[in-house]
C-alpha cells in the first residue's frame, strides 16, 4: 500500500482517524424531547402480510423473482405505460393478472393510496448477513432501532441510488420489511437485500471481521462525512433512531462517529435524508478514489485496498 509524506499507509491514518472518537461522544448527538420513535418502538412491528401496492413496487417485485403469486388491477384504470409492463411481465412469469372493479381492489389493499394495483405475494425472503459481507469493496447500512417504516423505507432507496450491496436491521426494536415499507422503498425492497440478525453488535463485529470499517453518523461528532477517510468502501455506515441516535453498545463498535455539518437552526436532518446524504457521499469518495487510481496507472478497475486489513 503506498505512503503518503508523513510515512503512514492510508490504512494507519484512517485508523489514526478512527481511535479521535472519545468515550461518550455517542451520547452527545442525542436530542431530548422527541419521543414519536421510542413510542412506535414499544409497539409489536407487524410481519410482512406478503400484500404489495403500488405501480412501482409491483413490477419491480415481478422483476426480482420475489415470489408474486397473482395480481388484481383495477379495470378502471386510464392506460399506462408503467400498468402494461406489469401486465407484460406478469404473462411472461406466468404470474395470474385478474382485471376486477376497484372496489376490490380497495378491499385488498385496505386505506392506502394501491394506484389500481396490488400484489399477492410469498413472505419477504431476508438475505444471509454472509452473502451481503461477501459482495466486493463493501457498502453496507446498518439500521440501529430505526423504527418508522417510512425511513428503512426511503433508506432503500437511497441504497440502491447509492450502489449499496445491503442493509442490516436487527430483529427487535427495529422495522423490518413489511408491506408498508416495501411500498415506501417504491420497489428497492425488491432489489436491495436486507438481512435481519438477532443482534446488530454481533453483526457488526463479523463485518469488522470481512474488513469494513463501521462509521457511526452523529450529530455531535468531531469530524464530519466530507473530510473522513473512513467513509470509504468497504464500510459499514451506521444510523440510530431520530430521538436517541446510536445505542451505546453499537457506537462502542463503531471505528469513528461523523457528523453531517449544517448551517440551519432545525436540530437535525431526518435519518432517512442524513442516511441518504452519508451514502452518497460514500459512493462519491468511491468514485473519486477510483478515478484518481485509474489516472495514475492503477489497476483498470481502480481495485486498491482499503480495508482494515489492506
Amino acid at each position: 500500500m503506498a505512503s503518503g509524506r508523513d510515512g503512514l499507509s492510508d490504512r494507519d491514518r484512517r485508523g489514526q482517524r478512527a481511535g479521535r472518537r472519545e468515550p461518550g461522544d455517542h451520547n452527545r448527538g442525542r436530542r431530548p424531547g422527541k419521543t414519536d420513535e421510542r413510542a412506535r418502538s414499544d409497539r409489536p412491528e407487524p410481519d410482512d402480510d406478503g400484500l404489495l401496492w403500488g405501480r412501482r413496487p409491483v413490477l419491480e417485485a415481478l422483476g426480482s423473482g420475489r415470489g408474486v403469486e397473482r395480481i388484481i388491477v383495477s379495470r378502471d384504470l386510464a392506460p399506462s405505460g408503467i400498468v402494461g409492463e406489469i401486465r407484460k411481465r406478469a404473462e411472461a412469469s406466468a404470474v395470474p393478472l385478474r382485471l376486477v372493479p376497484k372496489a376490490e381492489v380497495d378491499k385488498a389493499a385496505g386505506r392506502v393510496n394501491h394506484q389500481g394495483v396490488v400484489a399477492f405475494t410469498a413472505k419477504y425472503r431476508y438475505t444471509p448477513l454472509e452473502d451481503i459481507l461477501a459482495a466486493p469493496d463493501q457498502r453496507v447500512l446498518f439500521l440501529d432501532g430505526v423504527t418508522d417504516p417510512h425511513n428503512p423505507g426511503s433508506l432503500l432507496r437511497s441504497a440502491d441510488g447509492a450502489g449499496f450491496h445491503g442493509v442490516v436491521v436487527p430483529s427487535r426494536r427495529s422495522a423490518g420489511v413489511t408491506g408498508a415499507v416495501r411500498r415506501v422503498s417504491a420497489g428497492a425492497a425488491e432489489v436491495v437485500p436486507v438481512a435481519r440478525v438477532n443482534s446488530l453488535g454481533n453483526a457488526l463485529d463479523q463485518a469488522k471481521k470481512a474488513g469494513l470499517w463501521i462509521v457511526g453518523l452523529d450529530a455531535a461528532a468531531p469530524e464530519d462525512v466530507w473530510t473522513s477517510e473512513l467513509l470509504e468502501p468497504p464500510v459499514g455506515l451506521v444510523l440510530g433512531a431520530e430521538d436517541r441516535g446510536i445505542s451505546a453498545g453499537v457506537a462502542g463498535r463503531c471505528d469513528g462517529l461523523v457528523t453531517i455539518p449544517s448551517a440551519g437552526r432545525v436540530a437535525s436532518l431526518n435519518v432517512a435524508v442524513a442516511g441518504a446524504i452519508a451514502m452518497f457521499e460514500v459512493s462519491r469518495k468511491a468514485a473519486l478514489r477510483v478515478r484518481s487510481v485509474t489516472e495514475n496507472g492503477g489497476p483498470a478497475d481502480g481495485t486498491r485496498s482499503f480495508g482494515r486489513f489492506g
